[in-house]
């Protein structure tokens, strides 16, 4: 399945993080400059890109940079193309493979575990989709959107802060490591485009735009609607290793 820049641009993040050992602010700015070459530029950005189709978007950009007041200079087309080759590297390597596998491998660890009743075991792989007893928990903790307070239990989202595949046995259950989010909170959170301090009030990646945010109505004074001690070493995990700052 073919899947373009925009929808990978969460986990190309990361890559870079984790895998290419790059700064959390470089990687930003990559991604910036990516989303100008597919967004304004118009460059079909995705799953089939090939160094032959760098070239070319390179070829085009030193002759489109004369005269333009943004990204003109050769230090700005030198990280275009290294942007390129990173993502090209990202779409070549075997990282989506290796996340799914671990989680596959996760779940099939617990099943084997054989110091945990079924129930346990049922109640933690559940906890992977946001169901059984941790969603149960967080209704009752939460009573409806961590954020908004909205009372519609059903089309919330039992969301992780500390990641699953991340945490261990305990803190896959633990209340205090979920939220109960509208969809569009759960996503940019799960995204990491959105997180919250350790005083829960939310903070923002600077990969979304000022129109991003009014549109998604993300205001500055956003934040959630109770904070526990309890929260806090997995808000501060969350901001860490999860947030596009």
């Amino acid at each position: 399945m073919i899947m373009d820049f925009e929808s990978l641009q969460s986990d190309f993040y990361r890559y870079m993080v984790t895998t290419g050992g790059i700064a959390k602010k470089s990687s930003r700015d990559y991604i910036s400059r990516l989303r100008f070459l597919a967004e304004t530029r118009g460059y079909k950005l995705d799953t089939n890109i090939t160094p032959e189709y760098i070239d070319e978007i390179m070829n085009s950009e030193e002759i489109a940079r004369v005269g333009r007041e943004k990204y003109s200079t050769k230090h700005a087309m030198g990280d275009f193309r290294s942007g390129l080759n990173k993502f090209l590297a990202f779409v070549n390597s075997d990282y989506m493979k290796k996340y799914n596998d671990s989680i596959l491998s996760e779940i099939n660890k617990i099943q084997a575990d054989k110091g945990l009743k079924i129930t346990e075991k049922e109640a933690i792989v559940q906890s992977r989709i946001g169901q059984g007893s941790f969603r149960r928990k967080l209704i009752d903790y939460w009573h409806g959107c961590s954020i908004s307070a909205c009372h519609l239990t059903d089309i919330l989202v039992a969301s992780h802060i500390k990641p699953w595949r991340d945490a261990d046995n305990f803190e896959r259950l633990d209340v205090y490591n979920g939220l109960l989010l509208l969809p569009n909170y759960d996503r940019l959170f799960d995204l990491g485009y959105m997180s919250f301090d350790v005083n829960g009030v939310a903070v923002y990646s600077k990969l979304l735009s000022v129109s991003d945010k009014k549109i998604l109505g993300l205001k500055p004074d956003l934040h959630l609607i109770n904070i526990e001690s309890a929260h806090k070493r997995y808000l501060k995990y969350h901001n860490d290793n999860c947030f596009m700052e």
